[in-house]
């Protein structure tokens, strides 16, 4: 035991964050040489293409890896082949969909240009189709080690070809043709996580009857998850320049990176543990709170840091074009933190085999958005509206609280502890940056969101 979290559980983690971490510095750089290569106006099309093909991905989610890792015949040949025939199958169709909005879709959004780029995206979805369940069945096994190290090697090869294609191209064909070759690389991959894994094409139907009634849930959760993920992207791309949504996006993907790694942490580490040790709510609580309150305690402490000089990352990451995301970056960081606080509650619930709980709590992210997004916008702006977004991960988390305490789940308490360290260590290291000469007013101090009041 280390600080009540169990050895194999703190490997596990130590693994993931490594890997992770790894694979997220190169996508990092990847971010960081794309933005500089090219103009912020092909990063914003990127967005709304990205946006769209998630949209459709999503908005027909059965949960297949989740479904692997949560059901007890999920390690058995006629469940996971039936699962990767139904997930093939669904491939070729999304990709006919994505195709055939193609036209529509650069109607709507005022960008001629899709018309010929998301035909030529849509390839990913055959692609991802044919992914082999590997992924899934590693999950259930915990072997979170392997599967690190493939998405560290994908990882590099992604950083690889959109770089590679930028200097060829320098125009948004280098980020389409990119993305296509990485999804054909995780194809490939995704057949040596398990060596031998082969699939054959079969529709068992008690593996398909179980697939659908655990995944009838997935995907309205999906659905949900992707308006509420996505809301901002598609809403902005309406209302903004899409020079404004490059910047957007830049500040975007940074706050990104700290959500994946709490998400990735939690589907790869938490769910699959909960999922597998059976218990009852109440001895699940009894069992994981010291645990959750030393590892939540280093997340808040690192989000203080990050938070404290997000400002200054962007400064140092991109050149003078993207200087504005250094004053989105700060709120969208708060969001983070309340967005991580719910991640780790969305696992313990899934691990549960509570699917509903986490859906019903991105509705109420949504809802906000929803309501609150444009009514900012017009009357206060842009950055008005990303206000908005990190309320809207306090909202979800509100509401996933007040579902878990009918479990017996109650975390308030160390939640609202976790939370003012989390304030207190920004304050504290923003103290630190000034004093040293790194740093000078922060965005979110207070005569700079009197000023922005007063602009409102």
């Amino acid at each position: 035991m280390f600080l009540g979290v169990p050895k194999s559980l703190v490997q596990r983690l130590g693994w993931t964050s490594l890997t992770y971490g790894l694979s997220q510095a190169m996508r990092l750089l990847n971010n960081v040489v794309l933005a500089r290569l090219l103009a912020p106006e092909i990063l914003g099309i990127m967005a709304v293409v990205n946006a769209i093909r998630t949209g459709v991905q999503l908005l027909s989610d059965m949960g297949i890896h989740q479904n692997i890792v949560s059901n007890p015949r999920g390690a058995e040949p006629d469940f996971y082949d039936t699962a990767w025939t139904i997930q093939a199958i669904r491939g070729f169709l999304l990709a006919a969909i994505c195709a055939a909005i193609a036209i529509p879709a650069a109607n709507f959004f005022e960008h001629p240009e899709l018309a010929a780029i998301l035909p030529v995206a849509s390839i990913f979805f055959i692609f991802t189709g044919l992914d082999s369940t590997g992924r899934g069945l590693l999950q259930k096994e915990l072997n979170v080690a392997r599967f690190g190290m493939f998405e560290v090697v994908l990882a590099a090869f992604t950083l690889v070809a959109h770089v590679a294609a930028a200097l060829v191209t320098r125009s948004i064909w280098a980020l389409v043709m990119g993305s296509v070759i990485t999804g054909a690389a995780t194809l490939i991959v995704s057949f040596f996580y398990i060596p031998g894994l082969r699939h054959r094409v079969i529709i068992h139907w008690e593996s398909a009857r179980q697939l659908v009634t655990f995944g009838k849930w997935i995907f309205f959760s999906s659905i949900v998850f992707f308006l509420a993920m996505n809301f901002d992207r598609l809403y902005f791309a309406k209302q903004i320049t899409l020079e404004a949504l490059g910047v957007y996006g830049v500040a975007r993907a940074l706050a990104d990176v700290v959500t994946l790694f709490i998400s990735t942490c939690s589907s790869s580490v938490l769910f699959p543990t909960i999922a597998a040790a059976g218990l009852a709510p109440i001895e699940l609580r009894r069992r994981i709170l010291r645990g959750r309150r030393s590892l939540l305690f280093a997340a808040a402490v690192g989000m203080g840091l990050f938070l404290a000089l997000s400002d200054v990352i962007i400064g140092i990451l991109y050149d003078a074009r993207y200087s504005q995301a250094g004053a989105m970056l700060p709120i969208l960081a708060i969001g983070v933190w309340f967005g991580i606080l719910s991640s780790t509650n969305d696992s313990i619930l899934m691990g549960l085999a509570k699917p509903a709980y986490p859906a019903i709590s991105n509705a109420a992210k949504l809802i906000t958005y929803v309501l609150g997004m444009p009514l900012a916008f017009h009357f206060y702006g842009l950055m008005a509206a990303i206000w908005v977004i990190a309320a809207g991960e306090v909202v979800k988390y509100a509401a996933l609280w007040a579902l878990s305490h009918k479990e017996h789940l109650r975390f308030g308490r160390d939640d609202l502890v976790l939370t003012l360290i989390f304030l207190g260590s920004a304050l504290a290291f923003r103290a630190l940056a000034q004093t040293m000469g790194l740093a000078g007013a922060h965005p979110l101090e207070p005569g700079a969101i009197l000023e922005m009041i007063g602009q409102w």
